[in-house]
């Protein structure tokens, strides 16, 4: 007779039981499905936005801890790293869309705008949680959010596709750095992905290229293989996933959750 023997779910741990993360830009659309899923895994999970309301009002949802931040201000991403202290799971989730017309007609202001939020918070967030990662001597893992208008070309988008490209350079040398410290640091490059940003991109895109907005829509969805856009709980999973020790030997890499866009 074969015995068995069956391990019972609800009595193991969560796999994330007893680390930390921080996620930026957090009180909605992937940042929220991210943390509620960090929870799920057993994670102590810090929600930093700016909406203050939205912020709190997930917290209160998930029982979680809210710190405001503005990642456009540096002395703000400064002040939130050293409040939180040492993570394991540094989430650098946060962006703006930035402008969507021709290049010609992007102004200054916008072009820092976008490279303030989407890449110089990033580099300031890494820099300050770096050496208390080394400090606590626990190792860690950092994910920059990129995406794939990083290496795919897209007209009328030149401030994000330029700002997301930086984030690539930032993540493949920071995995280099800090390697042998135990510290992996890779980007996640989502393509089109549902909610509520999406549809004003859409919308400015469409506008931008005399497209009716149904055309605009179908443009963008015949670019997925799928024929769909992304689901912002796959960019979740995926991210919960190169923190995980499952891919303690993935570092440097530049993970596309796409559903095959071209």
């Amino acid at each position: 007779m074969i015995g068995w023997t069956l391990t019972v779910n609800s009595l193991q741990k969560p796999e994330a039981e007893g680390r930390r993360t921080l996620i930026t830009a957090s009180a909605t659309g992937i940042g929220a499905i991210l943390a509620e899923r960090a929870i799920s895994r057993g994670y102590e999970v810090i929600v930093s936005d700016c909406d203050i309301a939205a912020g709190q009002a997930l917290c209160e949802r998930l029982n979680c801890r809210f710190e405001r931040c503005d990642l456009a201000v540096e002395a703000e991403v400064v002040d939130l790293v050293q409040r939180v202290g040492a993570v394991h799971l540094l989430v650098n989730n946060g962006g703006v869309s930035g402008p969507t017309v021709p290049l010609s007609a992007v102004t200054s202001a916008q072009w820092r705008r976008v490279m303030e939020v989407n890449v110089t918070a990033q580099f300031i967030a890494c820099r300050e949680m770096v050496p208390l990662m080394l400090a606590a001597g626990k190792g860690g893992c950092i994910i920059n959010m990129s995406s794939v208008a990083a290496q795919i070309a897209y007209p009328c988008r030149a401030p994000y596709a330029a700002s997301k490209a930086a984030v690539l350079g930032l993540t493949a040398a920071l995995a280099r750095e800090v390697g042998r410290d135990g510290i992996r640091v890779n980007a996640i490059l989502p393509a089109t992905t549902r909610g509520d940003r999406i549809d004003r991109v859409i919308a400015a895109y469409g506008e931008a290229n005399k497209l009716s907005l149904d055309d605009a829509k179908s443009h963008y969805l015949t670019r997925h293989a799928d024929g769909r856009l992304v689901d912002p709980e796959n960019v979740a999973d995926t991210i919960l996933f190169l923190a995980s020790d499952s891919a303690r030997s993935i570092t440097g890499q530049f993970v596309r959750v796409d559903g095959g866009f071209q």
